[in-house]
């Protein structure tokens, strides 16, 4: 079972894009914290009625650039498979630490899967 759980951190480690987040990953694979890296990879965060809302650090049970660029990717292709190719998908941010980072991320997959964005604070 630690085996797979150390696979599993070890394959997110290598698409995480944010450096912060990659150092924090690593160390705990390095310090075999079995029962932090259970936390974090024990499920995704899931999408509801505030949007993504976590705790940020690594792993797809926090908030991070991996978490967010992934449910980006989701909403583009739901957005193209909806007929919506041509609209403009408006993004918003908050004073929340990373907020805006996240902001561009979304922004960055949107415009990368053809769609047009605005981000706005």
């Amino acid at each position: 079972m630690h085996d797979e759980l150390i696979a599993q951190a070890q394959a997110w480690l290598t698409e995480d894009p944010d450096p912060e987040t990659r150092t924090e990953l690593a160390r705990l694979i390095d310090a075999q914290d079995h029962t932090e890296l259970a936390a974090r990879f024990s499920g995704t965060l899931q999408f509801g009625t505030a949007g993504l809302r976590g705790e940020l650090g690594a792993g797809p049970m926090r908030m991070n650039s991996s978490v967010v660029i992934r449910a980006a990717a989701g909403l583009a292709a739901y957005l193209k498979k909806q007929g919506h190719h041509d609209g403009l998908v408006v993004i918003g941010y908050d004073a929340r630490h990373k907020s805006h980072d996240f902001a561009r991320d979304t922004a960055a997959v949107m415009t990368g899967a053809g769609l047009r964005a605005a981000v706005l604070p």
